[in-house]
């Protein structure tokens, strides 16, 4: 899992305690549950105020109004007709599948991923075209074995807890056949290399919070869940996933010998993860006076169309991908040691960095890409030396 394709996660609550929410209060209207209708997350916040802030300020809640998404819907669009909203609308405004708005005249559509769609999810079968098995309904489901509320029924899900609940909109593959998002398979890798936690230890994680508006029902404070669910283009999600340390500078006849070292010591999946157009560059820097030296990485998964290019747009991945070729990001666990050699002069003193970047760039244009410098190391070489074999 900015303005970005999406790294979806799941709307999940954790606490301690028995959940009320009383309809019945004066500042509260009464919910009116009708079969097949999903409740507005407004409605949801006039009780979970503090979740549906978090939730408010997220991508999953942006997922439909994003500027980035619906300037590439309307480039698939163009070319898949009505393909296009059946193919994007499934994660990026998955109510519409269930109540056929394709259209997106429901306001609740246009919440994106909202609260009542994922705590309606019973099961995910990744294998079918709708792959969401929904109840929509007076009863909300969720992780919390004793939660109860007067303004709705709680029901119990243990699926809610586990990262399948994730699946449906982080795996998927084009009508070519090509994988374009891998996030939930690279997650079943990294288990089996003996990694232990869910999609939501790392993307909700739990902190302390008001379940129920104090204006509504005074209850204890509790440990929810972060409904803000940050992802790849967060700066703290990126400082976690990745290590990077200059492990040796070793002066020689050509050059300078630079060595760093990069590591995913924090994601259950490779980074960068989700859609191609997303990469990690290491670009290391030498400065001697007024010289500039630079060499770069770039960790990413290149996809070409049927001619054999590399496609650089998400909608021409998701639409024209055939193959993917080039698989060089970081996956669970990985250490890998980068090497660079240049040119310097043999004399002056040496400023070296090393920078970790993170890239997205939807339409292949500085407009519209997200750029985050994370990882930043220095160090310095002085006076001249005696070059080396």
């Amino acid at each position: 899992m900015n303005s970005k394709v999406l790294l979806l996660a799941v709307s999940s609550v954790v606490l301690s305690g028995a959940i009320s929410c009383r309809s019945s209060e004066p500042e509260v209207e009464p919910l009116v549950f009708e079969p097949g209708k999903f409740i507005s997350a407004e409605r949801c916040g006039a009780c979970h105020k503090d979740i549906y802030s978090a939730w408010n300020s997220s991508l999953h809640a942006r997922a439909y109004q994003d500027k980035i998404f619906q300037a590439s819907f309307a480039e698939v669009e163009e070319s898949a007709k009505e393909e296009a909203a059946r193919m994007c609308f499934k994660c990026h405004a998955p109510t519409a599948l269930s109540t056929d708005d394709l259209e997106a005249k429901q306001a609740v559509t246009r919440e994106g991923v909202t609260c009542d769609f994922c705590h309606s999810l019973r099961e995910v079968h990744l294998s079918r075209p709708d792959p969401f098995e929904l109840r929509v309904g007076r009863v909300k489901l969720g992780p919390v074995k004793d939660a109860a509320s007067d303004a709705h029924g709680v029901e119990y899900s243990l699926f809610h807890t586990t990262s399948r609940h994730c699946a449906a909109c982080h795996q998927f593959s084009n009508r070519n056949g090509l994988e374009i998002l891998g996030t939930y398979q690279e997650w079943q890798g990294y288990q089996e290399k003996g990694g232990t936690k869910s999609c939501q230890e790392c993307h909700m994680p739990v902190v302390t919070a008001n379940i129920v508006d104090p204006k509504v029902k005074r209850v204890e404070g509790a440990f929810v869940n972060l409904h803000e669910m940050p992802g790849g283009h967060s700066l703290h999600q990126l400082n976690k996933s990745l290590r990077m340390r200059i492990m040796g500078l070793d002066r020689t006849q050509k050059g300078l010998r630079i060595k760093v070292k990069v590591s995913n010591v924090g994601a259950g999946h490779s980074v960068p993860t989700g859609i191609p157009t997303r990469k990690v560059i290491l670009t290391v820097e030498v400065r001697i006076g007024n010289q500039k030296f630079e060499d770069k990485r770039v960790y990413e998964r290149v996809v070409l169309g049927k001619d054999g290019k590399e496609l650089r747009r998400d909608s021409e991945v998701f639409l024209a991908g055939q193959t993917a070729t080039t698989d060089t990001r970081l996956k669970p666990f990985e250490e890998r040691v980068e090497e660079f050699l240049l040119p310097v002069p043999s004399d002056g003193n040496a400023q070296v960095q090393a920078t970790l970047t993170y890239l997205y760039s939807p339409h292949d244009r500085k407009a519209t890409e997200t750029r985050i410098d994370f990882w930043k190391e220095r160090k310095e070489l002085a006076t001249s030396w005696e070059a080396g074999k």
